[in-house]
């Protein structure tokens, strides 16, 4: 009884050892991420605008354009836009305030809401800080 049971106990022990003893096979490669490239003119339009928290009241306005991001109580000179190749593009910016220049980046993805056309913002210096803009309406003509 005892040769059946260390029979029993020592036959999945060799089954494993039989199975190989290699090294796993080498994984197959991967594709690799896309490169960031310099963003063409045309995709970058739709962040061009004047931007606010609520599109009904715009008074503190965020205006974009391919060389300017204008705030409340800031201004920054856009150096360049890079595609991310994922929908969204990070503009490299030098932003004044108060007398002091800071580098920033920011990624913007252009969205859609049910109010309307707007724009993500993920300040990639300040924690990933994330905001959604909505376009603000055109002023009225007199």
């Amino acid at each position: 009884m005892r040769h059946v049971l260390s029979a029993a106990l020592l036959l999945p022990v060799l089954f494993l050892a039989g199975c190989g003893g290699s090294a796993p096979p080498p994984a197959a490669p991967s594709e690799a991420a896309p490169r960031p490239v310099a963003a063409a003119d045309d995709v970058l339009v739709p962040l061009f605008g004047d931007w606010g928290l609520d599109p009904a009241q715009c008074q503190q306005v965020i205006r974009i354009s391919k060389t300017r991001f204008e705030g409340a109580e800031n201004g920054c000179d856009i150096a360049s836009f890079t595609d991310n190749s994922d929908g969204t593009f990070t503009a490299a910016m030098t932003c004044s305030s108060q007398g002091t220049s800071v580098d920033e980046q920011i990624r913007m993805r252009p969205v859609f809401a049910p109010t309307g056309e707007g724009v993500e913002l993920t300040y990639l210096n300040r924690d990933n800080l994330e905001t959604t803009l909505l376009r603000c309406a055109p002023p009225a003509a007199d």
